[in-house]
């Protein structure tokens, strides 16, 4: 009996020590998209800004689409909901995408981040969703963990924001 319950308190630190790893884990960045401070008129370009924040010990890489006037929205997921918790429809650009053929391309431009520093990406939103229906919307952004940086995998994910669409 003494034994059986050795194992058992020998089990239960175990998976006390491994959950407490895994919620006092850090987030190699975060994403942070702010509310707009009106309501947003249909059919007209909601453009939201992803402030990314190294929030870890190591300096990181992103990488950045070339150009003079990079389109970074394709490098995040957005998610936009409406009200009942639907997904958006997609835009007509999204539409059009989906049946011509793309091809895909690395870039080797990159942004490096050392820990505490930030940037600022601007994503058009209503080039990905259509919100040309009145009312609220919920919206949050999501970016891959940098591939090829000993990082791990996965994605962070932003905080949801609130949008209200008006006629």
């Amino acid at each position: 009996m003494k034994l059986l319950l050795r194992y058992f308190v020998c089990g239960l630190t175990l998976v006390c020590l491994v959950t407490a790893s895994l919620w006092g884990a850090k987030q190699l960045f975060s994403l942070s998209i702010a509310t707009p401070s009106e309501p947003v008129k249909s059919g007209v370009e909601l453009r939201l800004s992803v402030t990314v924040t190294n929030t870890s010990d190591r300096t990181i890489g992103f990488i950045r689409s070339p150009g003079l006037l990079p389109e970074e929205g394709y490098r995040y997921e957005i998610e936009v909901r409406d009200a009942g918790g639907h997904p958006a429809p997609s835009s007509a650009h999204m539409r059009d995408l989906k049946n011509k053929t793309t091809a895909t391309f690395e870039s080797n431009v990159a942004r490096w981040l050392k820990p505490g520093e930030s940037f600022v990406d601007e994503i058009d939103v209503t080039k990905f969703y259509d919100l040309s229906q009145p009312g609220k919307y919920t919206i949050s952004v999501a970016r891959p963990i940098p591939p090829a940086q000993n990082l791990g995998e996965g994605k962070v994910k932003s905080n949801s924001i609130t949008v209200t669409v008006v006629q």
